[in-house]
C-alpha cells in the first residue's frame, strides 16, 4: 500500500469511526437537567475532541490491519476478481 492509499484508508476508516461515535454519551438540555435558549436537541456537551482522538486510535487499528494484511500476505488488488 503505498502513502497516497494509506492516507486514504486512514481517512475513511476516521471518518466512519467518528460519525459512529457522535452519539454517544449526548444528553439534550432535557435530560442534563440545563435551561438553554437555543435549540433542545442540541447537545450540552457533545466532547467532539475526545470522540475525534477515539476515532484516530480506531482508525490506526483498521489501518495497521489492512496494511498488514495487504504488505505480509502479498494481496494485490490485481488479485481480485473484477466483474
Amino acid at each position: 500500500m503505498e502513502i497516497g492509499g494509506s492516507v486514504v484508508v486512514f481517512v475513511i476508516a476516521w471518518w466512519i469511526a467518528f460519525q459512529a461515535l457522535l452519539p454517544v454519551g449526548v444528553k439534550t438540555p432535557e435530560e442534563a437537567g440545563v435551561t438553554m435558549v437555543g435549540d433542545p436537541g442540541a447537545p450540552t456537551n457533545p466532547r467532539l475532541f475526545i470522540k475525534g482522538l477515539w476515532a484516530g486510535a480506531i482508525a490506526i487499528v483498521v489501518w495497521a490491519a489492512l496494511f498488514s494484511l495487504i504488505k505480509w500476505s502479498g494481496l494485490t488488488f490485481a488479485d481480485l476478481p473484477s466483474p
